[in-house]
């Protein structure tokens, strides 16, 4: 059942303000003590902080297992009615998700609303909630005309960001560009990276490759592609270099209007999108020029109005002078104007 599979994968459930420490004072959570003697990798250099950054990971996930375990041991959970829940105010995903809540809402039907979600008391409405994580249940829960079961907790923003992407973080739920957008955005509403960090479980420089790479993204790029959960990091950083091309932005306009790419699902629209930038990109690299021995003389650039020969100097130092002193009797001779010298 997919709703009690979730409630085994869901590790931030109770959270409070005590509890957004690595060390969980609880009888059942790790003790101070414990993860101070945890055995370290140690090291020294990049090796060591990659060491350093998955031991705190790690030190994240069993104190959220902690509190997952705490909740499940006898947390008060209220029932809401829907219309009194408000969606977080930084949105975690892309996608509407329809198909996953197609499944879920045939598992509420039959099993319940296993798994309460997050909310705390809406800051700014009398009497009304506002989501930390659990968005899908609420949106069927109030498809269905159901109450919804929720822990309610007082949470500051931070703390409500933090569990809203732990949430998803832990149950590996994010895509890629979804996560380097939640991160783009909790930075645009002032949070710094050290809660953007503890909110995605990555360390700076993973932290910074999601937001460099996002803000590399048009907006309507992304928002026409979607999640796209099958391409990772490395390709949406391939698409983000070739679109620094000049002309790159023209061709994945011309495909975001296109009927049948608004049908395909937000992999294949990755890949529409990728191929065409991509092999745009290919198609404008320079040829070279080569002589009869094998050696590559010059690089030719045709574009935007210019015609380029760059000679390599290391291959033959002096052929770039002599070419320029040609260039009048070559120009003549193009025009076929006679020499008269």
């Amino acid at each position: 059942m997919e709703e009690i599979a979730v409630a085994r994968k869901n590790l931030l459930l109770g959270l409070d303000e005590d509890e957004l420490t690595l060390v969980n004072s609880s009888p059942d959570g790790p003790s101070s003590q414990s993860l101070a003697t945890r055995p370290t990798l140690g090291g020294r250099g990049a090796v060591g902080a990659m060491s350093r950054s998955l031991e705190r990971i790690s030190a994240d996930i069993d104190a959220a297992k902690a509190l997952e375990q705490r909740l499940l041991a006898g947390a008060d959970v209220v029932e809401l009615d829907a219309s009194t829940i408000n969606s977080s105010f930084v949105s975690d995903r892309l996608d509407d998700g329809a198909e996953d809540c197609a499944v879920l809402a045939a598992s509420i039907r039959e099993h319940g609303q296993q798994v309460p979600i997050l909310v705390r008391p809406h800051p700014e409405k009398l009497g009304q909630y506002q989501v930390s994580y659990g968005h899908r249940r609420l949106r069927v829960l109030r498809e269905l005309g159901l109450k919804v079961r929720a822990v309610v907790r007082s949470l500051t923003d931070e703390q409500l960001v933090i569990a809203q992407g732990q949430e998803n973080s832990a149950r590996r739920d994010l895509s890629f560009i979804e996560r380097a957008s939640f991160a783009s955005l909790l930075e645009d509403r002032g949070f710094g990276r050290e809660t953007i960090m503890a909110a995605l479980t990555v360390d700076k420089t993973e932290l910074s490759r999601l937001i460099s790479c996002r803000r590399s993204l048009p907006d309507e790029l992304v928002h026409a592609i979607g999640a796209a959960p099958k391409a990772g990091r490395r390709r949406w950083m391939e698409m983000a270099d070739c679109l620094q091309e000049s002309d790159a932005s023209e061709s994945w306009l011309e495909i975001r209007v296109d009927p049948a790419f608004q049908k395909l699902d937000s992999d294949a629209r990755f890949l529409r999108i990728f191929a065409a930038i991509s092999n745009r990109k290919s198609a404008r690299k320079a040829p070279a020029w080569i002589d009869a021995g094998g050696k590559k003389i010059a690089r030719i650039d045709d574009e935007k109005g210019w015609f380029r020969i760059s000679i390599d100097k290391s291959v033959d130092a002096d052929f770039g002078a002599f070419l320029v002193d040609q260039l009048p009797a070559l120009l003549r001779a193009h025009r076929g104007v006679p020499d008269r010298s």
